[in-house]
C-alpha cells in the first residue's frame, strides 16, 4: 500500500502566480480542490514592511471565501534590505520589525508556521560575522514568535544563494547555537537535492523538530511541479510517514516555466499527489 497523506497538507502556493491577481490564484486554488495554501506575503498579493502592511482582516476573508485556510506563512526572506544576515545597525533593526510585522501577520492568518532562512554575508566580509548576525536575528524573532504563537522554520538554502546554511549540516549549527524552542526545522526537499541530501536525511537528524516543509519535485536545483521531476515521491511518503510527519507540505514551484501558466502546472501537481491523500 502506497503511503498516505492528508489532503489539508496539500498547501499550494501564491509566489508562482506574481503575474496574476490574488482573486486568480484563490479561485484557481479552489477550482482544482486545494482546502489549504502556504502564502507567500509578496507583491502584488500582500505589502508588507518593517513600518506596516495590508489589511489582513480583509485578506482572511478572502481566504474563507474560497474555502481555503492559511496553514503556513512566508515572509520574503532573501533580497535585501529584508535579509536575516544584513549588516548595519539600522538596517537589523529595520529588518527585525519587518519580520515582526510577518510574525504578527501569521498569527491573524492563522498559520501556526513562518518559514525563514539563515540569510546571507557579502562574500567580500566576514562569513563568522553574518553568521553571528544571522544567530542572533533569529534567536530574537523565534522568541518574539513565541509570543505570538508562530513558530520560525528554518529551511536551507541552495548554496549559489547563501553561503550560509547551505545544508543540512549548517542547519543543525545555527539551531544548535540559536537554542530557542521557538526556531525550527524545515525541509526544502528542493534544497535538500542539490546538497545531495535525502528527505531520510533530514528526519534522521531532526525527528519530529521538522514542522514545516517545502515539497516539491527537483531536477538539479530547480524547484519543479511534482512530476515534472525525478524525485522519488513513493520514498518520501515514506519517509514522512514512518516520522509521523503531519504538518504543510508546501508547494513551493517555482520557474519561467511555469509563470505563462501556473494554473496548469497546479493543476498536474494536484492530479499526482491526490493518488496518495487518504
Amino acid at each position: 500500500m502506497s503511503p498516505s497523506i492528508r489532503l489539508e497538507q496539500l498547501a499550494c502556493m501564491n509566489m508562482m502566480y506574481r503575474q496574476y491577481s490574488l482573486e486568480y490564484f484563490l479561485s484557481t486554488a479552489q477550482r482544482i480542490g486545494y482546502c489549504a495554501a502556504t502564502f507567500w506575503a509578496g507583491p502584488p498579493h500582500f505589502i508588507l514592511d518593517g513600518a506596516g502592511y495590508e489589511d489582513v482582516k480583509a485578506l482572511r476573508r478572502r481566504f474563507a471565501a474560497h474555502g481555503i485556510r492559511c496553514t503556513s506563512f512566508i515572509t520574503p526572506a532573501l533580497l535585501p534590505p529584508n535579509q536575516v544576515a544584513i549588516e548595519g545597525a539600522e538596517h537589523i533593526e529595520d529588518t527585525y520589525r519587518y519580520f515582526c510585522n510577518g510574525v504578527r501577520v501569521a498569527e491573524d492568518m492563522g498559520a501556526s508556521v513562518m518559514s525563514i532562512n539563515s540569510g546571507y554575508g557579502l562574500r567580500t566580509h566576514s562569513r563568522d560575522d553574518a553568521w553571528k548576525r544571522s544567530c542572533e536575528m533569529l534567536r530574537r524573532l523565534a522568541a518574539f514568535a513565541s509570543e505570538h504563537g508562530v513558530t520560525i522554520t528554518m529551511e536551507s538554502m541552495r548554496a549559489p544563494e547563501c553561503n550560509l546554511a547551505y545544508n543540512l549540516q549548517e542547519v543543525q549549527r545555527i539551531l544548535a547555537e540559536v537554542a530557542h524552542p521557538g526556531l525550527k526545522a524545515m525541509v526544502d526537499t528542493g534544497a535538500m537535492n542539490i546538497a545531495g541530501e535525502t528527505v531520510w536525511d533530514w528526519f534522521a537528524a531532526f525527528g519530529s523538530e521538522i514542522v514545516n516543509t517545502h515539497f516539491v519535485d527537483a531536477v538539479g536545483s530547480a524547484h519543479l511541479a511534482w512530476g515534472d521531476g525525478r524525485l522519488p515521491l513513493d520514498d518520501i511518503l515514506r519517509c514522512l510517514a514512518q516520522y509521523g510527519y503531519t504538518g504543510p507540505l508546501g508547494l513551493e514551484v517555482g520557474g519561467a516555466q511555469y509563470e505563462s501558466n501556473p494554473a496548469a502546472a497546479d493543476e498536474r501537481m494536484f492530479r499526482n499527489l491526490l493518488r496518495y491523500v487518504g
